[in-house]
């Protein structure tokens, strides 16, 4: 590792430290130092509370180097929450004509009776939500997935990104707290669907590992009975050999299972909240005997109107069904609820 990075891994870990706490004896002409860590630094490296520091791989104690664990460990240091910012585009351009037809065009409502009331101008917030997400097994996957969801229908969105669009600027919004519930499920279905080939290349190996194994094991059974060695065994060895070997074959298929299990985790990375005009679109939904009025928004971004969201899933849907309390379902939700 040539000198100059050398420095600067040495400078990286000494201010990161020293803004954890820790106190720090390393001159700068010396290759190892003594460093006094908080307790709740050092489990995080994984090194003692007082602990020699050194830049040499080849000396004891926390080495600062690029073969050395420190910057996958000193990673659990930086602070966990996500960064957050505020951007809001003050005008676009709304729709002025009647919606009773683009409504008709867009949706299909096959079990309830559905009226436009009328339009008019709004501001909704915009949140996208941008995840690190991992999924550990034999090997590892990784993405960045994000989602967008309007504040107030919550429903997912496909957008474009904000910070590409020279109308957005910096703004100070209203001290709300954003869903990330709904977020975090919506960002659970991307994740199935970005990382099914991962999963299937990995069931796929567990079961050929899982045959492979069988496979052996039976053998040695083979290989043990009487009939192939064509001698006499003792029984009660001959069924002592056969649970021993069945017993390690639970064994190493339960370690296999182990080993393959998938580990999934989900990180909010960072938070972008975006205020702009949008057209709130009333409508009154009757079903038997209830009424309810509901909003569906069109969305200056993408000039046509915003699918709703089901109640009871969280999907995006068109063909909005009604339950009897007048609460939105998808296609498949309502099948499921018939």
């Amino acid at each position: 590792m040539s000198t100059a990075m050398t420095q600067r891994l040495r400078s990286f870990a000494v201010d990161l430290l020293e803004q954890q706490g820790a106190l720090l004896e390393w001159p700068e002409h010396e290759e190892s130092g003594l460093a006094v860590l908080p307790r709740s630094t050092a489990a995080l490296l994984e090194c003692p509370d007082s602990v020699p520091i050194t830049a040499t791989p080849t000396q004891a104690g926390l080495v600062v180097n690029l073969t050395s664990p420190f910057l996958e460990r000193a990673e659990k240091i930086f602070p966990a929450a996500a960064s957050e910012l505020s951007l809001k585009i003050d005008t676009l351009y709304l729709k002025k004509s009647a919606m009773d037809e683009p409504v008709a065009r867009a949706f299909a409502f096959p079990n309830a009776r559905v009226k436009v009331l009328g339009a008019s101008a709004d501001r909704v917030e915009y949140h996208y939500w941008h995840f690190a997400a991992m999924i550990e097994s034999d090997e590892r996957w990784e993405d960045v997935v994000t989602v967008v969801l309007n504040s107030r229908s919550r429903v997912p969105l496909d957008l474009p990104d904000p910070l590409n669009n020279s109308d957005a600027c910096a703004a100070v919004l209203d001290d709300i707290v954003p869903d990330i519930t709904i977020a975090g499920r919506a960002a659970g279905g991307i994740i199935t669907k970005k990382s099914g080939p991962f999963v299937q290349r990995l069931e796929q190996r567990m079961v050929r590992d899982l045959k492979r194994l069988k496979d052996y094991y039976h053998a040695l059974l083979d290989d043990a009975s009487p009939v192939r060695n064509r001698r006499v065994v003792d029984v009660n060895q001959q069924e002592s050999r056969k649970l021993a070997v069945k017993l390690e074959l639970d064994r190493k298929i339960a370690e296999l299972r182990e080993r393959y299990m998938l580990r999934p985790s989900l990180r909010l990375v960072a938070l972008v909240r975006l205020d702009m005009p949008a057209l709130a679109v009333k409508l009154n939904v009757q079903r038997r005997d209830g009424e309810k009025q509901i909003t569906v928004f069109w969305n200056a971004l993408i000039k046509t109107l915003e699918p709703l969201a089901c109640d009871h899933c969280g999907a995006a849907t068109f063909s909005v069904h009604f339950a009897t309390d007048i609460t939105t379902r998808c296609a498949a939700c309502a099948r499921r609820e018939d």
